[in-house]
């Protein structure tokens, strides 16, 4: 009716363009005061939320011909993301989708995709994951719609308490080191340091060393 307004709001992982209020106006002609607004999929994008949807530009339809899009997810420390396929179809190895742990530039790849194969769900094990699309001048494909949930990490186990020696370093989560000292009279065995490994069951990435005595005598003259 004359007067009415009406709001749009779009689905995860799409972007309002154009006015998210429109009211109808009066006159001999019913019509609205601007046009109606469109959901369109965008290249690239950042996410903060601890769920969300990755798609692909104009998703469900084509994406267009020489695209470089990168999308990140950033999330509180602590926390990684499960990664769930739901469409994909790309040009083989030319239109490629990349994932990596951390920034673009940075961070290490997870892995890459292509062709018309929809990968298995994976995860990411840092706060920060980072997508990047490429598209050539040539064919193009329905792309993807990728959703994600935020996880929390677990820790490496506590490597307290260090007989015979001192650690340096009380944090045990995701990427951080930590050190080992022995107190005078015992000899390190093993690694210096450890460093917390991704991955969904926490390990450090060696064995735990350990502080053994020195069992040589020092004779002086």
């Amino acid at each position: 009716m004359v007067g009415d307004v009406v709001q749009f709001l779009c689905e995860q992982g799409y972007s309002l363009q154009g006015n998210a209020h429109i009211t109808c106006m009066p006159g001999p002609v019913r019509r609205w005061n601007y046009p109606v607004p469109l959901c369109l999929a965008q290249c690239g994008g950042s996410r903060k939320e601890v769920s969300g949807v990755i798609l692909s530009p104009g998703f469900p339809g084509n994406y267009p011909s020489g695209l470089d899009c990168t999308w990140t997810v950033n999330l509180p420390v602590g926390f990684g993301i499960h990664l769930a396929f739901l469409n994909f179809s790309t040009e083989a190895i030319h239109d490629y989708l990349e994932i990596r742990s951390g920034t673009l530039e940075m961070g290490s790849v997870i892995d890459r995709f292509s062709g018309p194969v929809t990968p298995k769900s994976l995860f990411s094990t840092t706060h920060q994951t980072s997508f990047f699309f490429h598209s050539d001048y040539s064919q193009n494909k329905p792309g993807f719609h990728i959703t994600y949930q935020a996880y929390q990490l677990q820790s490496c186990p506590d490597p307290r308490p260090f007989r015979n020696g001192i650690v340096i370093g009380t944090d045990f989560s995701v990427g951080m080191t930590v050190s080992f000292e022995c107190l005078p009279g015992y000899s390190l065995i093993g690694e210096a340091s450890l460093t917390c490994l991704h991955g969904i069951s926490r390990n450090w990435n060696h064995p735990l060393p350990r502080c053994e005595g020195n069992t040589e005598l020092t004779v002086s003259e």
